[in-house]
């Protein structure tokens, strides 16, 4: 993600930020991806860029085992900072992190890149229309699927070396089972995207009962007097079908979230008014992407300093829903 979006998304806005280091524990890769970018400095962990004066903000490619405290100690050493989503595995160490951020007075944003889609802005301007409106009556349902497939889309491989990549720890909730740390692992790595948009769609959600394990996950939450679905699930295609629907009582919203990694096209959005049907593929001029949408906006809020739309305190959420789904889940399995 490293190679495929930030770098050449930063690399890219020099009138807003100019990149100074790179930090990886494979010193050959990082060298490599250095002379890339033109990127002067190179060092084996965060632990030296923590300690880098020049540097004010950076951007963190790691996972949720390792999120918390790299982002901390980033946070402590004065830096905003940007990580990959999903924040973390545990609700606590997400609160840690928001924390730290306040504690601090650093930002620290989670890269949910779909709110920047353009076609979700349009469509979550519909809905709070409609809703503010009435023109559509209320809200009776709201459903989210991923069933993945292809989201790779024939890009060009990154830079690789020989080197072996860094032996993680993997870290999970203190009180979820050994036997369903791999499954808690791939629902939290792949549809927290699902979740973070559900909620910033309608609001927060409350769980009543989920079904988790492969090959199908459903996740029933309430929406505050209507009920919302979460399905996941594997596909083997070379699209990608992804897709998040609002029922009204007189129409719907349908948004078709693209591959994570097709740029410059946008979530295509089907809106139904009572017999009247509009499709929306683009709501501007141009083509855009999320992703540089979303570091984007990273750069913007640490300039005017403003607070990110996918803040640590907004996004700790998504992973205490997380852990409550396999609450459910679990208990539903084993009753």
């Amino acid at each position: 993600m490293g190679q495929m979006a930030h770098l050449p998304n930063f690399s890219g806005m020099p009138e807003k930020c100019e990149l100074v280091a790179l930090a990886d524990r494979r010193q050959e890769l990082a060298s490599r991806v250095a002379e890339r970018y033109g990127i002067p400095r190179v060092y084996p962990s965060h632990k030296e860029v923590a300690k880098d004066r020049e540097v004010e903000a950076v951007v963190s490619i790691t996972g949720d085992a390792v999120n918390p405290a790299v982002s901390m100690d980033l946070l402590r050493a004065g830096k905003h900072v940007l990580i990959e989503k999903p924040m973390a595995a545990a609700a606590a160490d997400a609160e840690n992190m928001a924390l730290a951020s306040e504690a601090n007075g650093k930002w620290l944003m989670v890269a949910f890149m779909k709110r920047f889609d353009p076609g979700v802005e349009l469509a979550k301007r519909r809905i709070d229309d409609y809703i503010a409106s009435g023109k559509l009556g209320r809200i009776t349902y709201a459903r989210a699927c991923c069933f993945g497939g292809d989201w790779w889309c024939g890009l060009d491989n990154p830079l690789r070396s020989q080197e072996s990549a860094p032996q993680i720890q993997s870290d999970y909730p203190e009180w979820l089972p050994a036997d369903s740390r791999t499954e808690y692992s791939i629902f939290n790595n792949l549809y927290s995207h699902n979740l973070n948009l559900l909620r910033f769609l309608l609001g927060d959600l409350r769980v009543e009962s989920a079904k988790v394990g492969a090959p199908t996950r459903v996740a029933v939450m309430d929406g505050g007097g209507f009920p919302v679905t979460l399905e996941g699930g594997q596909l083997s295609a070379n699209h990608w079908h992804e897709q998040t629907v609002v029922y009204f009582q007189h129409g719907r919203i349908e948004i078709n979230t693209p591959s994570p990694m097709l740029r410059n096209v946008p979530a295509q959005v089907e809106i139904y008014e009572a017999g009247k049907y509009q499709t929306v593929q683009h709501p501007q001029a141009e083509w855009d992407w999320s992703f540089r949408r979303e570091d984007e906006h990273f750069l913007d809020c640490v300039l005017e300093n403003r607070e990110p739309l996918t803040s640590a305190r907004d996004s700790k959420r998504d992973v205490e829903l997380m852990e409550e789904i396999f609450r459910k889940g679990i208990g539903s399995s084993r009753a």
